[in-house]
């Protein structure tokens, strides 16, 4: 059943964290992440990867977002799976990346394209992948008429310009509080400047934080074994950046971005997302 405003996931005072992106990593995830009092939106990437998640897709504190990942663009045609598009509760994550695969971009182009296209038509949000391809997306996505969310945005401050002003929603990475604080190296002093200048510009009515899966927070601190438990402190550790950088407590921190949840999930634009904090 496609869920509605009416019949998606009540948020409770207890579910104070939620981890806008995230692909499963093992069987009870959803239950275990539930208990840890955080929501969370599984991404699919393929048709498997959306199939495996139907047992997911039934608790009450999951959402799921489905779409053909860029890295098998060239394997899935999007309109195939027109009937996935219509039961997920975002579009993504779709886009296009030249840093971490060969797929051929213009298999990539006709998949973000389509897709971009299916979500105007279903009045679904989109969330984006654009790696390396940042600049391309950005004047693809001008005149889209809903709502979109960069994931993990890591390109140039140059190109972030692009979506800023298209008010589109960002969510932070789960390194963004090492990044920001300076406490992974001078080899990733840029990347601290970007999430900087991030932080600085995207107003908090438009902020996520993620954590893109369990093996993510780990590769994203250059670890081996990825542990569950840094889920929760990752999500908490990035919750308190951004709410220092705005001047919120993490509680308020937490507050608005249940808000921008349900906002981002609507199928119109509220007055309340018009507001700057």
């Amino acid at each position: 059943m496609e869920k509605t405003a009416e019949n998606r996931p009540a948020f409770s005072s207890q579910m104070r964290m939620i981890d806008f992106h995230a692909h499963l990593s093992f069987e009870g995830e959803a239950k275990w992440r539930q208990k840890q009092g955080i929501l969370t939106c599984f991404s699919a990437g393929t048709p498997r990867q959306w199939e495996k998640l139907e047992p997911v897709r039934k608790e009450k504190y999951a959402l799921a977002s489905f779409g053909i990942h860029p890295w098998y663009a060239d394997q899935f045609r999007s309109r195939s799976y027109r009937t996935y598009l219509q039961e997920c509760d975002m579009i993504g994550e779709i886009g296009m990346d030249s840093v971490w695969c060969r797929v051929p971009l213009a298999d990539q182009q006709r998949e973000l394209e389509w897709q971009l296209q299916a979500a105007e038509d279903l009045g679904k949000p989109a969330v984006l992948h654009t790696k390396g391809q940042e600049r391309r997306i950005g004047e693809m996505i001008r005149g889209f008429k809903g709502k979109l969310c960069v994931h993990w945005y890591s390109g140039s401050l140059e190109d972030l310009e692009g979506f800023l002003e298209q008010d589109c929603y960002f969510t932070l990475g789960p390194d963004t509080a090492a990044l920001v604080g300076g406490k992974l190296g001078a080899a990733r002093e840029e990347e601290g400047k970007v999430r900087r200048r991030l932080l600085e510009q995207v107003p908090a009515s438009r902020l996520f934080v993620e954590t893109d899966g369990i093996g993510a927070v780990a590769w994203a601190f250059g670890e081996e074994k990825a542990e569950a438990d840094r889920v929760p402190l990752a999500l908490r550790e990035n919750m308190e950046c951004a709410a220092a950088w705005k001047k919120m407590s993490v509680w308020q921190m937490a507050d608005r971005m249940e808000k921008n949840l349900k906002e981002f999930l609507s199928p119109k634009r509220s007055e309340s997302e018009k507001e700057t904090v």
